[in-house]
């Protein structure tokens, strides 16, 4: 897990602590399981009736290796790797074979195994490995759709708990000691919503921009190997691919980008 992500759930559960430890004298009215059971049954029920099971499954296997996993995305290896490609290829044909095995970014090692196996014209690669990059793209698009889809159904749920809530408790007035029951009631109701908002704010849409902030690292990744391969098998000298492949990222991006120089001159 990266470190910002580390230190947002350490602040929301900081700030949700406190929040219910403060505002009440007594936080055990927010154990209040018939709001639980409303919002996270609710929201279960709704999202199975969005999407198929299969989907949550994926969903959730992402989650665990791009958002709770170690998952960092690194412009430096993927440039280093091309560039050290345009440099070894230069001197050696058969340098993809050797160098296959070892590369690090994924996508990358696909596309040297294609180059490796043959077969396949310069055109059609270019055409396979975009297709390749859109369909990830779509794919992950969709996952973070799925995730922002079922972040409207908690505080939804939420207002169905409360007004279960108030519905009973207008039943209840006129009755003995009504007056004395309002309060406490009234507030039980509000915990259903409590929990929607929560369950929303603090939980699915903050996951589900953090996937769309890695999913665009990954598309910036991809078109970075895609543009490094044409260049090379344009046989450019490796400190124009260098140089060229930097330009995907913004000035402060280059400047702490490690890679390791060319220092060789354009010939």
């Amino acid at each position: 897990m990266n470190i910002s992500s580390l230190m947002g759930i350490i602040a929301a559960l900081a700030v949700l602590g406190l929040s219910v430890s403060t505002a009440t004298k007594s936080a055990m009215v927010f154990l209040d399981p018939h709001g639980i059971l409303i919002v996270i049954g609710g929201t279960i029920s709704a999202a199975l009736l969005c999407f198929p099971f299969k989907t949550y499954a994926r969903v959730a296997k992402v989650l665990l290796h791009k958002f709770l996993g170690n998952y960092i995305t690194k412009y430096d290896v993927a440039i280093n790797e091309l560039v050290d490609l345009s440099k070894g290829v230069r001197n050696n044909a058969d340098y993809f074979v050797t160098k296959q095995k070892t590369i690090k970014t994924r996508f990358l090692k696909d596309a040297l195994e294609l180059l490796i196996q043959g077969g396949i014209t310069e055109e059609s690669l270019d055409s396979i490995l975009r297709k390749r990059a859109e369909t990830h793209k779509k794919r992950y698009n969709y996952d973070v759709v799925v995730l922002k889809t079922i972040s409207k159904f908690p505080p939804a749920f939420g207002l169905m708990g409360t007004t279960l809530g108030m519905i009973s408790l207008l039943q209840q007035l006129g009755g003995k000691d009504s007056q004395k029951l309002l309060g406490p009631a009234m507030a039980v109701g509000l915990v259903a919503t409590f929990y929607g908002i929560v369950l929303a704010n603090l939980v699915l849409i903050p996951i589900s921009e953090n996937l769309t902030m890695i999913n665009r690292e990954d598309e910036t990744i991809r078109e970075i190997v895609i543009d490094g391969l044409q260049m090379i098998r344009r046989k450019e000298h490796p400190r124009v691919v260098e140089e060229s492949l930097k330009s995907y990222l913004l000035p402060q991006e280059r400047a702490l980008l490690k890679t390791s120089g060319t220092s060789t001159k354009p010939s």
